[in-house]
């Protein structure tokens, strides 16, 4: 980030606001801010950034520009925070009344709402007052009320069989006369009826993705980027193949007979990501709402074969501490554990079933090994924290007592600085008595006047070298606590792997990464203790 304070332009739309027209548009938020900025001569002195969430809810703080604003703020990066109005950056009342009252005055960060007129320099830690407090309140309440008529909305939609997502689904495309209707992509189509020819041939997904994948037959993802696609897919790894997940994904996809399948998942609020199955007896299915790639009648032949096994969930004594955080280091998919007893079991990498020549890695990591493995690293990793805490405590006591003295120093030139104005005053009302000439009060005019900028400069410094020491004692130190918690532990746990672990990489049975939780944090602390 630049030296120069920094503004933030935060924007936020959501399929709610499609209903109140553009005035939510991202782009007249934007517009309506550049204005107000460019209208605010004290704001002139900020660099503008901007972070927005398109197609968010304001219910909650699950938003990854919301994310990357707090993120900023927390870091020191952030001084002014400007929003068209309070729903914009929430519409949850008690989480946006802690922010404006408790957290940014804390951070010292200024916060503006241009609708509402609130602009946080105006009062002292509050919310200014009732009416902004019922105004959040309001919010609140309407983001429920119409979370509800969207919903309703919606259901009446998938009733009359329209398509309601962003995007067709592989071997489909949004018609250009009506967006609410699939027409066939014929390219991705012809992949489709393959898929199910050879699935009737009674060839399993294996066999099927290793096909596709040795005619070098772009996956639905690297298709639809290729047709111009933005849309952010849940993609892992670099490396994009065909995998038996996807060719099921396709095979049980009752769309492809022409009906519209609706109703999968019932989010417990509009904009929430993460939605509840249904059972498939309370699916809307709509039939003959666009033509169909494949017969009714293959459709269900393939299902006999392909239809998922009934899970019985069995309780079980082993506890698989690593499961789904081992990834192969090359394609990043998650490798696979054998399904064998906790002495024998071994992950391995399953691209080979995939593709020809995959650069993966071909060996077997024992379970067991690889957990002794991990256990000795956090042992000597908690080691290197705990040296490089008792540093940092002796830096953080240094920097108390730093900014302690900082502190008095900013304090009496505060002092200075307010006696220099008073006189600066007395100067004038002298020279309005007659009591000074014009020559004189110009000469102790501009000797107070220099004397008040360097004063300023100084209390500049001084404010700067005390933010600096506050920065120092903001060094992470919750990842240490984390390590220090499993000092004395000789056992290995789930616990353990979910608080301190994202995943490990393996690239053979020599080479291992370990992505830490709170990566970005071990990193900085790292190059702390280094210094």
């Amino acid at each position: 980030m630049s030296s120069k304070n920094i503004l933030a332009r935060y924007i936020r739309l959501s399929q709610e606001d499609e209903n109140e027209g553009e005035s939510n548009s991202v782009i007249n938020q934007r517009e309506l801010l550049k204005t107000f900025v460019k209208s605010s001569p004290d704001l002139s002195q900020y660099e503008v950034v901007e972070f927005c969430d398109d197609g968010y809810s304001g219910t909650n703080f699950d938003r990854p520009g919301v994310k990357a604003l707090l993120e900023e703020v927390r870091a020191g990066n952030i001084q002014c925070i400007i929003v068209k109005d309070l729903s914009r950056f929430g519409r949850n009342y008690i989480d946006l009344g802690d922010y404006l009252e408790q957290i940014f005055p804390f951070l010292g960060v200024r916060f503006i709402s241009v609708n509402d007129r609130f602009d946080s320099n105006d009062f002292d830690g509050t919310t200014g007052g009732l009416d902004v407090g019922f105004r959040n309140l309001i919010y609140s309440l309407y983001s429920r009320d119409l979370s509800q008529k969207v919903r309703s909305a919606k259901k009446t939609r998938m009733e009359k069989g329209e398509f309601i997502s962003s995007h067709a689904p592989y071997g489909y495309a949004k018609s250009s006369e009506n967006r609410k209707k699939l027409v066939i992509d014929e390219k991705a189509a012809s992949i489709v009826r393959c898929i199910f020819a050879m699935a009737e041939e009674e060839k399993n997904a294996v066999q099927i993705a290793a096909h596709l994948n040795s005619e070098n037959i772009p996956t639905p993802y690297v298709y639809k980027r290729l047709m111009g696609c933005d849309r952010k897919f849940n993609v892992v790894g670099n490396t994009n193949y065909w995998h038996n997940t996807t060719i099921l994904t396709i095979i049980r996809d009752e769309r492809y007979t022409g009906k519209m399948v609706n109703g999968k998942n019932r989010n417990p609020v509009v904009g929430c990501k993460h939605g509840k199955r249904v059972p498939k007896s309370e699916w809307i299915i709509v039939p003959h709402t666009h033509e169909a790639i494949i017969s009714e009648e293959l459709f269900a032949s393939v299902q006999e074969r392909f239809s998922a096994p009934v899970k019985i969930k069995m309780e079980s004594a082993e506890v698989r501490p690593l499961m789904g955080k081992v990834k192969c280091g090359i394609c990043r998919h998650l490798m696979r554990r054998s399904n064998s007893t906790a002495a024998t079991a071994y992950y391995y990498c399953g691209s080979h079933q995939y593709i020809a020549n995959s650069a993966c890695p071909k060996d077997r990591i024992s379970e067991t090994s690889l957990i002794q493995t991990v256990l000795s690293v956090i042992h000597k990793q908690t080691e290197v924290m705990l040296d490089t805490k008792q540093r940092f405590d002796k830096v953080k006591i240094q920097s108390n007592n730093d900014i302690s003295t900082l502190t008095d120093q900013i304090r009496q030139l505060q002092s200075a600085l307010s006696k220099l104005k008073a006189s600066k005053v007395r100067v004038y009302e002298k020279y309005k008595e007659g009591a000074l000439d014009r020559g004189s009060y110009a000469s102790q005019k501009a000797d107070i006047g220099k004397e008040i900028a360097e004063t300023d400069v100084q209390i500049t410094k001084l404010e700067i070298a005390v933010q600096s020491r506050y920065q120092e004692n903001g060094q992470p130190i919750s990842i240490i606590e984390s390590f220090k918690r499993y000092e004395e532990f000789t056992e290995f746990s789930k616990e353990m792997a979910d608080e301190l672990i994202d995943s490990i990489h393996i690239y053979g049975s020599e080479k291992i990464e370990i992505i830490w939780n709170h990566m970005d944090e071990y990193i900085r602390l790292i190059q702390y203790g280094e210094k």
